[in-house]
């Protein structure tokens, strides 16, 4: 009998480590998705709130933050399910 190959066998394999990486940057990513999203609307409303030279330039930046990150997020997400 081939006792050594059979430590190897364990049998039972719920989750593999591949799977739990990828649940943990899915979570990480969409993370970061909502909060680039709440900072854009956190900047929205100070803009209308205070007024200032600068706001339309601050809304348009964090414009440009949710639209690069959404994205990169994509991107990172099409990576990891192809991983």
């Amino acid at each position: 009998m081939d006792y050594v190959g059979q430590l190897n066998q364990t049998g039972v394999e719920v989750l593999s480590l591949n799977f739990a990486f990828q649940c943990l940057f899915f979570v990480l990513i969409v993370g970061y998705l909502f909060y680039a999203f709440m900072l854009t609307v956190r900047v929205r409303i100070l803009s209308e709130t205070i007024k200032a030279p600068y706001n339309n330039l601050a809304v348009t930046i964090s414009y440009i933050h949710l639209l690069v990150a959404l994205i990169g997020g994509f991107l990172a997400l099409l990576v990891i399910l192809l991983a």
